[in-house]
């Protein structure tokens, strides 16, 4: 049953674009609420989730996930250059499942800088926390680091291109006459003449440009496929039209409403590898196989403060154990979360317009365990003390449950090591 496109009245037609919005905010770190151009997943939409509802939109939207410190000093070879971290997640919204779930690949390769806090440094587990200062000591941006491969979907493999602010995974393109015709409550009909589409496209997103009519350009997602022709969008902005259009499916950008596939499941396993290029910072081995995190629910108390993160410098807890929750197989847990200080007014809940003051950073992971993370105090501080200096506006809160490995460039190069997570993951925004 697809709930994105059983609406019944023009509010829920409202609703269905709120939500659309939201989806294409969840893939990236870091989102533009006035951009609209979605590019797919890599800097949060247009994006960890952060570009293009996954990744980065595009625009001035920036996306700045600083990795974890690698552990480049060891052995052979110069230290660490840069920092990377590849996620691949089957991603829900907090409090919004008429958003769906879907495919959320992240690329996030930075200029290596040291957190201001790290629990246990050196190393993948534990807290670390950066802060940066927009004016005086930016985010590092993401960088091209050449073609990244992911294999062992449910969908087949995807290669990652840096296009814009980040990396997108686009699975075919192509160019030719095109008619749109608006459908019930929120959705469309795009027809694109000699296109290939297939079933595998449903919970992917849909890049179309060329049309006059404005609402009928941008990344919409695929919520069915009735031909090879012919996909069904959710485009609540959509008018009738024809035009030559050109066109771009891509894996990986974020939740599709309706979405009744897991794009990763139970037992599978996933390779990622690269094709070095851009800044060559990176030439490591393919990382895996690794077998991705199973799905999960947020026990009641996490479900509670995902969505209400404290600013008052006390421990946080999240986790999947408690009361209410569950906890499918993982070698994991993972918690990041950003903050900004952009204005939100008249944005979505999910919206995440660039800082303009400061900015906290944070990732936390758990290998083992019992599903739950506490984020330390010192690491709370640091949010308190950013919000006192400039009011923080919204916090995103990605709780994941994964597999996970890294791969390190040989010697005697830098010793830049790219940390690779997969499994399952769900997000929560907080407006103080």
């Amino acid at each position: 049953m697809m709930h994105g496109i059983r609406l019944s009245s023009s509010t829920r037609s409202h609703r269905l674009a709120v939500l659309v919005t939201t989806a294409l905010a969840v893939a990236g770190c870091r989102v533009n609420a006035g951009d609209d151009d979605h590019d797919g997943s890599g800097s949060e939409p247009a994006s960890a989730g952060s570009g293009g509802s996954g990744a980065a939109g595009g625009g001035d939207a920036t996306g700045s996930c600083g990795g974890p410190e690698g552990d480049g000093g060891a052995g052979d070879g110069l230290a660490p250059t840069h920092n990377g971290i590849i996620s691949i997640q089957d991603v829900s919204i907090l409090g919004a499942p008429q958003a769906g779930h879907g495919l959320t690949v992240q690329v996030l390769f930075t200029a290596a800088k040291p957190p201001r806090y790290e629990e246990m440094p050196g190393q993948i587990a534990g807290c670390k926390a950066w802060v940066y200062d927009v004016q005086d000591d930016p985010p590092p941006p993401l960088t091209d680091q050449g073609v990244v491969t992911i294999s062992g979907l449910k969908g087949g493999s995807v290669d990652c291109h840096f296009q814009g602010n980040g990396y997108v995974c686009p699975t075919h393109r192509g160019a030719g006459q095109a008619s749109v015709t608006a459908g019930q409550m929120g959705t469309a009909s795009y027809v694109v003449h000699d296109a290939e589409f297939s079933e595998a496209d449903v919970g992917r997103y849909l890049r179309v440009g060329g049309a006059a009519t404005g609402g009928n350009n941008g990344a919409f997602p695929i919520v069915a496929v009735t031909s090879s022709e012919a996909v069904v969008v959710a485009n609540p902005g959509a008018a009738e039209e024809s035009f030559a259009a050109d066109y771009l499916v891509l894996a990986g950008a974020g939740p599709v409403p309706g979405n009744m596939n897991d794009p990763i499941e139970s037992g599978d396993e996933v390779t990622v590898g690269i094709e070095p290029g851009g800044g060559m910072a990176f030439e490591f081995p393919d990382a895996g196989p690794i077998v991705a995190g199973e799905a999960f629910q947020l026990d009641d108390a996490s479900r509670a403060v995902l969505g209400a993160v404290p600013l008052d410098g006390t421990p946080m807890t999240l986790g999947c154990g408690g009361e209410g929750g569950s906890c499918g197989a993982a070698q994991g847990t993972l918690v990041r979360f950003t903050s900004t200080d952009g204005s939100v007014d008249g944005a979505p809940p999910s919206a995440m317009p660039p800082p303009v003051g400061k900015q906290v950073e944070v990732q936390c992971i758990t290998l083992g365990g019992d599903g739950s993370i506490t984020v330390p105090a010192e690491v709370m501080k640091l949010l308190q003390e950013a919000h006192q200096a400039s009011p923080i506006t919204r916090i995103r809160t990605a709780f994941m449950r994964e597999g996970v490995a890294s791969a390190t460039n040989p010697g005697p190069g830098p010793r830049n090591t790219t940390y690779v997570v997969a499994g399952h993951g769900i997000v929560g925004f907080t407006s103080p």
